[in-house]
């Protein structure tokens, strides 16, 4: 009995396989392709973000030593051809190496086209934001509405980068010569529990020096 059993499982393996086995086949290629395929995309992404890494690395040290147009030339390189999250990040570099530099213009330019770029994520976007406005707000000269209007555009609830957002708005405001809305803000940045530390003690200093 325990022969013929094992032949009819043999003989219904048999058809099994005559029937499915292309089937078997191909899903058990497809899996190898697939894996094939996702070894040898991780290690060229991982290849890349090396290769990446080593230029921002190499444009800081040089921006270090003092050659600032070369630090500008590898990033602009990076810039234009980074394929991973070093991209955003030469242009970061590029900005702060601009304002460093003493070109806050450019450095606003840079910080703006960051912002402006939709495939970057909210919290990089916002980033972008709050530095470039504190570049442009040093030479922000008749464009001084167009900041604001940015500003306030940027300045929800949900955006994490809200208070320093407020702090500039209220900034801008005293560079205006509207004390007004500037103590409001203040005001209400040195109440607010869930504000930075360092946003209310400023806030509370400069709201008490208007004051005055």
């Amino acid at each position: 009995m325990r022969e013929i059993n094992d032949e009819l499982r043999e003989e219904q393996m048999h058809k099994l396989w005559k029937r499915y086995g292309g089937f078997i086949v191909g899903i058990a290629l497809s899996v190898v392709v697939v894996v094939a395929g996702y070894q040898g995309w991780k290690t060229y992404t991982t290849s890349i973000r090396m290769s990446e890494s080593e230029i921002s690395y190499n444009a800081d040290m040089v921006a270090r030593s003092g050659d600032i147009d070369q630090a500008l030339s590898e990033l602009g390189k990076l810039e234009a051809d980074g394929k991973s999250g070093y991209k955003v990040l030469a242009q970061f570099q590029q900005a702060a190496i601009l304002s460093k530099k003493g070109d806050s213009k450019l450095a606003g330019v840079v910080y703006q086209e960051i912002a402006e770029d939709t495939s970057n994520g909210g919290d990089v976007r916002g980033l972008a934001i709050v530095l470039g406005a504190l570049q442009e707000i040093k030479v922000v000269g008749e464009n001084r509405d167009e900041l604001k209007k940015r500003l306030n555009a940027a300045n929800s609830d949900n955006n994490p980068w809200r208070y320093s957002i407020r702090e500039i708005l209220a900034l801008l405001a005293i560079e205006s010569g509207n004390k007004d809305d500037a103590k409001k803000i203040f005001s209400s940045l040195s109440g607010d529990s869930q504000a930075p530390d360092g946003i209310r003690s400023r806030a509370r200093k400069l709201l008490a020096v208007l004051d005055s």
